[in-house]
C-alpha cells in the first residue's frame, strides 16, 4: 500500500491469501467466504478500521479491496 501498489495487484491478493492462512494455521478455518466478511467487518466495525489504520491511513479498506480480490481469483 505504501508503494503505490493497488489492492488487486498480484503482490497484494498474495498478502491477502497469506493473511487468510495465518488465520486459518492460528486461530480457526477461514475460507475465502469467511475471510471476505473479516475484510468487510475491518472497514464497517469502527474498531478494527481504528486498529489497523493506525498502522497506515487507509490501511483497514485497503486490506479489504485486496481480499475481496483475492477471493475472486481463487472463486
Amino acid at each position: 500500500m505504501g508503494a503505490g501498489t493497488p489492492p488487486e495487484s498480484e503482490a497484494a491478493m498474495d498478502l491477502a491469501e497469506e493473511h487468510r492462512q495465518w488465520i486459518s494455521r492460528n486461530h480457526y478455518e477461514c475460507g475465502h467466504e469467511m475471510h471476505t466478511c473479516l475484510g468487510r467487518m475491518y472497514v464497517s466495525d469502527h474498531r478494527f478500521t481504528e486498529n489497523f489504520d493506525k498502522v497506515g491511513p487507509g490501511l483497514a479498506g485497503y486490506l479489504r479491496d485486496a481480499i475481496l480480490a483475492n477471493a475472486e481469483r481463487h472463486g
